[in-house]
């Protein structure tokens, strides 16, 4: 890093600690400050601590769902429940959360990780926490008297997921919980676009990494969070992104445009930008110009995490230097693997030994 760059990181550090101080943390809880400390990580991933309740549907069943098919909506607990009740199954329950999912597979891959979130003090408190425990990912939990945030993932017979959320203890996550010592020695911020429904907790989020030096990785996350939410998020891809991952139906609720056309259109605002398109592969923008990486056809089981698990292969491959050729491939690679079974980001262990061995 040159001097100019070590100044103007220095300058902005100082800005932030002036404009933001009134509305994060003053000082690190002891216990953040005790695993900070004792387990230093490469990529701090901030977002909800969900708890997936998969439950394939026939496309019948969501007739009677409130909202679009393939789309994410917040519901109350009850609403949740009775959605729940009216499947007369009995879901399959995993950890789940769009960067949680990422970060999970980033440390499956043997990145130092941490996870910056709020769990309830109740059963799936316990099961996240112990979740990521195992998987040596530092874990930056706050209780909250919430119950821990759920998602509803309807899986239909074409592999599709329609997701519906009670936000439970995500509810609590706001600027407040913030603090620059989480952001030190990071290499990258991992965030989603779920955050934004509390713009200032990610506008923060990313002023902080920025300040740090590190790069910014952000996923758009829903077409009906990116119409809500389009003017801001255009700004944060302007200002502070570095790597945008979005799916057609995200590129074109943001710019209007084909995925070719809206992959050149944010590759001119960030620095790396992702289309995915399911079976098509994906588009990768970078310095005016963009590139498609087929993946191979496969039978889709459960499409939940395959965006999330694509985030993981890229992003791995892009902190150790590789190409993005490279990157994209991973990132193929991942997404195909983990549509073939049930759950997120949950593929058995044996197939990430194979891959570690195979791959990487």
């Amino acid at each position: 890093m040159n001097y100019i760059k070590m100044f103007s990181l220095f300058l902005f550090g100082k800005f932030l600690s002036i404009t933001a101080v009134y509305s994060i943390l003053t000082e690190v809880p002891c216990d953040h400050q005790t695993l900070i400390h004792q387990s230093p990580y490469r990529v701090l991933g901030i977002g909800s601590s969900m708890v997936d309740l998969i439950i394939h549907v026939d496309e019948d069943f969501l007739l009677n769902v409130p909202g679009e098919k393939g789309g994410s909506q917040i519901l109350s607990f009850n609403d949740l429940q009775n959605i729940v009740k009216n499947s007369e199954k009995n879901p399959k329950i995993t950890t789940g959360g769009s960067s949680a999912n990422t970060i999970k597979g980033l440390a499956n891959l043997g990145v130092p990780c941490a996870f910056l979130s709020f769990i309830g003090t109740d059963s799936y408190g316990d099961f996240f926490h112990s979740t990521f425990k195992q998987l040596k990912i530092v874990p930056l939990f706050t209780k909250s008297i919430l119950p821990t945030s759920q998602v509803l993932c309807l899986i239909t017979p074409d592999g599709q997921r329609t997701m519906r959320s009670f936000q439970g203890s995500s509810q609590e996550m706001s600027e407040r919980f913030l603090h620059p010592d989480y952001f030190k020695n990071i290499e990258l911020l991992l965030i989603d676009g779920y955050t934004v429904r509390n713009e200032k907790l990610t506008l923060t989020a990313m002023q902080l990494a920025k300040s740090m030096g590190a790069k910014i990785s952000f996923d758009l996350s829903s077409f009906e969070l990116v119409r809500q939410y389009k003017d801001f998020m255009m700004h944060l891809l302007n200002d502070y992104v570095d790597i945008v991952f979005a799916n057609e139906d995200e590129i074109l609720a943001l710019t209007g445009l084909s995925p070719v056309d809206g992959c050149k259109e944010l590759q001119k605002k960030c620095d790396v930008a992702v289309v995915l398109m399911g079976n098509q592969g994906c588009l990768v923008g970078h310095q005016g110009s963009v590139t498609h990486y087929p993946t191979i056809p496969t039978s889709v089981v459960d499409s939940t995490g395959a965006g999330d698990l694509f985030a993981s292969g890229f992003i791995f491959n892009y902190l150790e230097n590789k190409s993005l050729d490279e990157c994209a491939n991973l990132g193929n690679l991942l997404g195909m693997e983990i549509i073939q079974v049930e759950g997120g980001s949950d593929l058995p262990e044996c197939k990430w030994n194979q891959l570690k061995a195979e791959k990487l």
